[in-house]
């Protein structure tokens, strides 16, 4: 039984983990590749670093760390 019971850490270089109920820990960029039965683990919502707007781990970057605008964002389009 799954009762999708889950905390966010992260390191000191600020990497995110997600560490379920049963004391897993998933790197949240893998973490928002689960599909099938563990979908849900993709769908945990964390917040931007930088803007601090909440996403599905699914939609963010860099590690699961940044939302597109703000990963993006110091790109230059010539």
């Amino acid at each position: 039984m799954n009762n999708n019971t889950y905390t966010i850490q992260k390191n000191e270089s600020g990497e995110r983990f997600v560490k379920l109920a049963n004391g897993q820990i998933i790197p949240a960029d893998i973490a928002g590749l689960c599909a099938g039965r563990d979908a849900w683990i993709s769908q945990i919502r964390c917040k931007c670093r930088d803007c601090g707007e909440r996403f599905p781990l699914s939609q963010l970057q860099g590690g699961g760390q940044w939302c597109e605008p703000c990963q993006t964002a110091g790109i230059i389009d010539e």
